[in-house]
């Protein structure tokens, strides 16, 4: 049984370790390739261990796997100068391969952003509670009206307001899950709550569909790269909570260096949601055109996170 196992699997085996030989002169390519063969040893490790746990072949798969581990840990994308080629196929692979954290993340936004909604909707004082008397009042008295029909300086200043806050958010989403993962669901569920109080005071006061213009065009890169910091929060969490075979030490620092290329990648999409909020979300351009414009850089962010596959995988 051991022999069929060897003999299906020796090829990435024999694949991995000519890799490690020639990893000091490897180009971004083969360092992508071997980070996926790190991941493949590592699974078949575990398979020799639970079906073969007294042949040879699992000294050997260990060996290989702590061999690769210490190149694929010590080899940052940033270090070696292919940062476009870490944006190209890494950030959306480290992305897929940590998609349970990002979409726990996910949720618990959801949960509180819908609670806080619905919320609203029934008990509007509950949601102003929640959000400053400034912006309440704004709400308020904007009525009927278009958002563009406000004044430019109040839309710079709301545009620039919410950048700094998803910003500051994402941030402490990935910084505060060294707290066992504890301040990164407080920072999830608490802004969950804050952005859906907005939403619901404005389909209140009948400025739903104005908000929704707003933010269509940049909300779909910003909020997804504030699931994907809280991701990498609750990463450096569990690591603490659960640190597997590795010491919690170990466990952590490893973490650490995948979260680290979450989080780079996370300062990309930053920058162009800014931009995009900062010229487009506040124009003149019609709420249909807005809106329009938003789903598109959905898809397209969406496509590059799923889609986008090195020649290696």
């Amino acid at each position: 049984m051991s022999a069929e196992f060897i003999e299906k699997k020796q090829q990435s085996w024999n694949e991995l370790e000519e890799l490690l030989n020639n990893s000091r002169n490897a180009n971004a390519k083969e360092l992508n390739r071997l980070g996926y063969l790190y991941r493949r040893v590592t699974s078949d490790l575990a398979v020799a261990r639970r079906d073969f746990p007294q042949d040879r072949c699992v000294i050997y798969l260990n060996d290989l796997a702590s061999r690769a581990h210490s190149k694929v840990y010590q080899t940052s994308p940033f270090k070696r100068g292919s940062f476009f080629e870490f944006l190209r196929y890494g950030f959306p692979t480290v992305f897929r391969e940590n998609i349970y954290f990002i979409g726990a993340a996910f949720l618990m936004f959801a949960m509180a952003y819908t609670g806080a909604y619905m919320s609203a909707l029934r008990t509007p004082e509950f949601a102003e509670s929640l959000v400053p008397d400034g912006y309440v009042t704004h709400i308020k008295e904007l009525g009927q009206d278009d958002w563009n029909d406000t004044s430019v300086e109040f839309r710079n200043i709301f545009a620039a307001f919410v950048m700094t806050n998803n910003i500051q958010v994402a941030f402490k989403a990935f910084a505060w899950g060294i707290m066992f993962m504890v301040g990164t669901v407080y920072i999830l569920v608490f802004n969950g709550l804050y952005l859906g109080a907005i939403a619901g005071l404005c389909h209140v006061n009948g400025v739903g569909f104005q908000l929704l213009s707003f933010v269509s065009p940049h909300g779909y890169i910003e909020l997804t790269t504030i699931f994907i910091a809280g991701g990498a929060g609750m990463k450096l969490g569990y690591s603490l909570i659960s640190p597997s075979t590795l010491t919690r030490k170990q466990t952590l620092v490893n973490a650490a260096k995948v979260a680290i290329k979450l989080i780079g990648g996370c300062v990309v999409l930053l920058v162009i949601a800014g931009l995009i909020e900062g010229f487009v979300s506040p124009s003149n351009l019609s709420s249909a055109v807005k809106i329009g414009f938003g789903a598109l850089t959905g898809i397209i962010l969406f496509a590059y996170l799923f889609l986008m596959r090195s020649p290696s995988e």
